[in-house]
């Protein structure tokens, strides 16, 4: 009794440390992990994860409730908290691996941010061990993203109905989990409808994000884009025709610049899309200008092509287009209008232009 008054106290004194530590912690292990394990050893250890998740929430609820006793559950209500934090930390970590690399930041950073936001908003971490309508409400949110990344590779397919099967599933998972929880606990019982109310928002919003193409579509993922004054097939590789970049922070964070010698002039966009082996679809390369007039892009050009999955380094395709001076764009979209990759640039009209081959 003793120890476990020694470690209640040491937990409560260093707690505001504690629980950002295991999330970061998880995190990290995360970001290590992902680099040595494929897509499906990463969906078995995220698995792991999600119920490890639900049984420590069913361990805090149960216990404050004393539905379970005895000391080795009194040390694990202590730990409980940090080990909830660990197994998020290393589930939104992984989200935000997956969505981030499935597509354009500039698209998708509603979803992106959400991510972000649970996965280092403290305060909101810290009432986890409190507030079951937390605990659970983000766990919904947890076991929906995780479905949506599953799903699409076990069916080998993108779409509405697989998007909305993922959301289905996850709310049933969750309403059970609910139900069960409330048989036992008053608590959540009590607020059931304050429940109901948080994950039928989460879900609606969830779903509002996809139909406006704001969450990535997972598994598709961009592995190289380009754009270059010419590409040919040489050999099984290809062989480009580019400018090199005028220093390397303008490449960084600005958009990289292309010249062409008239008021007209081909540039290609070369792209590589991975997809899951097996899966099929139709993308196209949206060509778009911005209309400095009227402040917005349009749409110029767009060629859809085939993508067939399979390939480690992604299905490699190009385009061109007859471009003018003046700030564009190259969307990877889905039929859908998902947003996969994009890249920027400038187009100025100029008659010396240094150009260089290299392999890609």
């Amino acid at each position: 009794m003793k120890r476990l008054k020694r470690v209640k106290a040491f937990y409560d004194k260093y707690e505001r440390y504690l629980i950002p530590g295991a999330l970061v912690f998880g995190f990290v292990t995360d970001v290590l992990t992902f680099r040595f394990i494929n897509f499906t050893a990463a969906m078995i250890l995220l698995a792991g994860h999600i119920l490890f998740v639900g049984v420590n929430i069913t361990v805090i609820n149960f216990y404050e409730v004393k539905r379970i006793t005895g000391k080795f559950f009194s040390y694990w209500r202590i730990l409980a908290p940090l080990f909830l934090q660990y197994s998020f930390g290393n589930l939104f970590s992984a989200f935000l691996i997956f969505y981030s690399h499935s597509g354009s930041f500039s698209a998708s950073w509603p979803f992106i941010g959400v991510v972000i936001f649970l996965m280092i908003g403290n305060e909101v971490f810290r009432k986890y061990n409190v507030r079951p309508s937390i605990q659970i409400s983000v766990y919904f949110f947890a076991i929906f993203s995780y479905l949506n990344l599953l799903f699409p590779n076990l069916l080998k397919d993108l779409g509405d109905w697989i998007f909305i099967g993922s959301g289905l599933v996850s709310l049933t998972a969750v309403v059970l989990f609910i139900h069960f929880l409330s048989s036992y606990v008053p608590q959540v019982k009590e607020r059931k409808k304050t429940l109901s109310f948080s994950v039928g928002s989460i879900f609606l919003v969830m779903n509002l994000f996809y139909f406006f193409n704001l969450i990535p579509p997972i598994p598709l993922s961009i592995q190289d884009i380009g754009i270059y004054h010419d590409i040919r097939r040489v050999d099984g590789s290809y062989e480009v025709l580019t400018e090199e970049c005028d220093g390397y922070l303008k490449c960084l964070f600005f958009y990289e610049r292309r010249h062409i010698s008239s008021e007209r002039g081909r540039l290609y966009l070369y792209s590589a899309v991975f997809a899951p082996e097996d899966m099929k679809l139709n993308v196209s390369h949206e060509w778009q200008k911005f209309n400095e007039e009227n402040n917005r892009w349009e749409t110029a050009g767009n060629i859809p092509f085939s993508v067939v999955g399979g390939r480690d380094t992604g299905y490699r395709w190009y385009t061109y287009y007859m471009v003018t001076p003046g700030f564009w764009r190259v969307n990877v979209k889905t039929e859908k209008g998902q947003t996969i990759g994009r890249k920027n640039f400038y187009v100025f009209e100029e008659d010396n232009i240094i150009k260089t081959k290299k392999k890609i």
